[in-house]
């Protein structure tokens, strides 16, 4: 319980059906009320971020925009071009019928299987004393998924069909009842299809009715769907993958990665499917409210990586084709070593609207387990897949997966239980058949959901912690070298990346900045010159140091040998070396200091005297002990002040390292933590 109420505690968008904005950017927005110390600039202070001085984003230079997370698993498979044969299923006339004693227990001589798919049809021409009908058809270019659909206008007549395949080696499968599909879009629906069944690499199939005396109406179409597997050394091993993926939740397999076809557009698909962008399935709802857990009708003999892809592939494939859809219906499935693949495009980033569970599409995360859960119970690992991707995308809502909520019907579709505007009140984390008329997702999977529930509002919670610091280092980072707050766009650029990656990422691209370089830059003309730099200025400065003539922290004492700088402080050599001791050390300079120096401005040059003081010993340590005030609001031991006194002054290293050493830091990351 208390770990429920700390998740209901957080301030979050949508939750109980709160707004439209995901959690991760009320947290953004939420954090610009901490307050950071002072940029620390050689003891000046950074100027605040202005229109001016700064643009909305950070990027090293070179690059056009925010280094976006990278999502890379495996190595991009090229999409796997699924072929897809449809042929209509027709009953031969009783005359023209073989009789056998069992249909489902004779086997098709091989001569009889003369039928291919490119005669464009399965004639069921055999048939049994108990009046079952078959047919059998040869593929000779191979498929691994199967279907049937047939036209609204004639479901009160179509019987269940079952299916089995010839395998290459000349031996025919189990059958596999074809089972009518209720995962459909919101909306009126002008035809009806079976779920798709996988049945491993085949060379023909046999299709049969399942009740006795029979018909087959007309209009009834059968598919096969074949795919090449995916070729990547980790597709082709079992068990998981190591994948990465754009969340600061669990790993994710994505459509590039398992060789996805790219969605249809909108215009493209049913009429039902509603508004949303080309390029998706049928659009982005405002919120998640609930999670639906599903099977995919498979067999479970599927023995590797690439196999669960080719599974998907081709399911997509049916989706599309067969179904007329953009796209595939689930947002994710989760195969038997719990990896999580993205399904619908768009569906890590977005509450995107599939096609699983018709009339409760809308705000749901569709989630389907790779298997057949009625016989078998689903692994562990698999339950704990679904428990992570459901948690981790009803936490960016501020949903508990652990409540109960009223959800509406859109529609009575396929298999619906609630008409249009009916309300059920269901648990957050339900099954497909608590809103449908079918088994799915299994007699011995429905069971699991209560523990898959239970893990998944852990992994909330884990979740939005794991969101929540990550965002706050990212907030730290940029008040703390820039001066001002992140915007939603940039925490949404980096917190994912830096939970995917660590903290070296961010600490290094802030430093190629040319938004840091410019803050920096801006705040030494004011700090030592007294005036703000032109554009043009700040232009010509941030090419010489992208070209290497000196780096940003030498950018200081570059403009104290400047003779804007000699004049400012009293345009006499006295003046000056009190002024760089009060710039450069805080303090002034004793007798026998200025005494040692004056006589120096005329043979050293002014430049020679500022990068003598710059670069002593005494100046380093004043800034080391300065970055580290600034940043961790703490005095180093001696021991750590020395050895970066030492690396510094030997050239070993640069502030610039320095201060990616402490950006890197838990103690960074706890204060940050602290400081939002």
């Amino acid at each position: 319980m208390a770990r429920h109420a700390a998740l209901k505690s957080k301030s979050r968008s949508g939750a109980r059906g709160g707004g439209a904005t995901p959690a991760r950017d009320m947290v953004g927005r939420a954090l610009v009320l901490g307050v950071a110390p002072a940029l620390m600039l050689g003891g000046g202070l950074a100027p605040t971020a202005t229109a001016t001085t700064l643009e909305p984003s950070l990027e090293p230079e070179g690059v056009s925009g925010p280094v976006a997370p990278e999502d890379s698993a495996l190595p991009d498979a090229p999409t796997t071009a699924a072929q897809v044969e449809t042929i209509a299923v027709a009953a031969a006339p009783a005359a023209a019928t073989e009789k056998v004693p069992d249909v489902t227990k004779a086997t098709p001589a091989a001569d009889a299987a003369g039928a291919t798919v490119a005669d464009g049809e399965v004639v069921l021409d055999t048939t049994d004393t108990a009046g079952r009908i078959a047919g059998e058809v040869m593929a000779p270019e191979g498929f691994q998924t199967v279907g049937v659909k047939w036209p609204a206008a004639v479901d009160a007549k179509m019987p269940e069909l079952q299916v089995r395949a010839l395998a290459a080696d000349g031996t025919w499968g189990e059958w596999a009842h074809l089972e009518k599909s209720s995962d459909v879009p919101d909306g009126e629906q002008t035809e009806f299809m079976s779920a798709p069944v996988h049945v491993g690499e085949a060379l023909a199939v046999q299709v049969a009715t399942v009740e006795t005396a029979a018909t087959v109406p007309a209009g009834v179409e059968l598919t096969l769907v074949g795919s090449d597997q995916v070729r990547t050394a980790a597709a082709t091993t079992s068990g998981t993958v190591a994948a990465s993926s754009a969340t600061n939740g669990p790993t994710i397999v994505t459509r590039a990665e398992w060789g996805a076809a790219p969605p249809r557009a909108i215009e493209d698909c049913p009429p039902d499917g509603g508004a949303g962008e080309p390029g998706v399935t049928w659009g982005a709802a405002d919120r998640l409210d609930g999670a639906v857990v599903h099977h995919t009708v498979n067999p479970n003999d599927y023995a590797t990586v690439a196999e669960a892809m080719q599974l998907i592939r081709n399911d997509q494939a049916y989706h599309q084709n067969t179904h007329g859809w953009c796209d595939i219906g689930y947002n994710f499935l989760v195969d038997k070593w719990g990896n999580i693949y993205e399904g619908a495009q768009g569906s890590i980033d977005a509450p995107i609207i599939g096609a699983h569970a018709g009339g409760f599409n809308t705000r749901t995360v569709g989630v389907s387990m790779i298997g057949t859960y009625t016989s078998v119970a689903p692994s562990t690992a698999q339950k704990d897949g679904v428990a992570k991707i459901a948690g981790y995308k009803l936490s960016l809502y501020g949903v508990d997966p652990a409540e109960s909520a009223t959800f509406t019907s859109a529609a009575l579709t396929s298999g619906g239980r609630y008409a249009a505007g009916e309300r059920a009140v269901l648990p957050r984390v339900f099954g497909h058949r608590d809103t449908h008329r079918t088994e799915c997702p299994g007699d011995l999977g429905y069971p699991q959901l209560a523990s898959i529930r239970n893990a998944a509002a852990a992994y909330a919670e884990e979740y939005t912690v794991v969101a929540e610091k990550y965002v706050n280092f990212v907030q730290a980072v940029y008040k703390d070298s820039l001066g001002r707050e992140a915007t939603a766009a940039e925490i949404d650029a980096w917190d994912n990346r830096v939970s995917e990656d660590g903290q070296d990422p961010l600490a290094r691209a802030i430093e190629s900045s040319p938004k840091y370089r410019t803050v920096r830059l801006v705040s030494a003309f004011e700090e030592i010159l007294g005036y703000t730099p032109s554009s043009t200025q700040v232009s010509n400065h941030l090419a010489a140091i992208k070209a290497g003539t000196r780096t940003i922290d030498e950018f200081e004492p570059f403009l104290m040998a400047n003779s804007q700088y000699y004049n400012r402080v009293g345009g006499t050599d006295r003046a000056f070396v009190s002024a760089l001791y009060q710039q450069i050390l805080h303090r002034a300079p004793t007798t026998s200091q200025m005494n040692h120096w004056l006589p120096r401005v005329s043979t050293l040059g002014r430049k020679g005297v500022v990068d003598s003081l710059w670069r002593s010993s005494a100046a380093v340590r004043v800034r080391v002990l300065g970055t580290y005030a600034h940043y961790l609001n703490e005095t180093p031991s001696a021991s750590t002040t020395t050895f970066w006194v030492d690396k510094l002054t030997s050239k070993a290293g640069n502030e610039a390292t320095l201060r990616r050493a402490l950006l890197v830091t838990s103690r960074y990351l706890a204060k940050a933590d602290a400081r939002y």
